[in-house]
């Protein structure tokens, strides 16, 4: 993701803890690609609720925190049999929608979410000040 927004994202190694208490959480899963007993891509899915806002409808939903494939493997279907998978994990549960983020820049991505029925629901928008200004700080 760093290679999409190097001013906000820099690289960084996956988060040991973070996956291993996702694995072990009840509402939570992760899903894994293999090819020859390797691991060629993940899938990081949680079971969420809307927060308790007055003006939004209670729905529990799937929440894809992260799906990864090794560069290698790209454009071979791997993305699409995660996804395939994840929806099967959420309907299981009876949720009411699956939902993922997804870089502006990420277009690789972005058709990929769209050719498995995925729709584009909500944007954030950003203001930027001067990075220098917040670097002397």
């Amino acid at each position: 993701m760093s290679n999409f927004q190097p001013k906000y994202i820099k690289p960084a190694k996956q988060d040991v803890e973070f996956i291993r208490k996702t694995i072990n959480e009840k509402d939570s899963d992760i899903l894994i690609a293999e090819i020859d007993n390797g691991t060629v891509g993940f899938l990081l899915i949680q079971e969420l609720i809307t927060p308790s806002y007055k003006c939004l409808v209670e729905h529990k939903y799937a929440f894809i925190t992260d799906i990864i494939v090794g560069t290698k493997y790209q454009n071979q279907g791997i993305g699409s049999a995660l996804l395939l998978e994840a929806k099967k994990w959420a309907e299981n549960r009876n949720l009411d929608y699956l939902e993922l983020n997804v870089l502006s820049e990420n277009i690789g991505a972005i058709t990929l979410y769209e050719k498995q029925g995925f729709k584009d629901v909500r944007h954030t928008m950003r203001y930027e000040f001067s990075l220098k200004r917040h670097k002397e700080h």
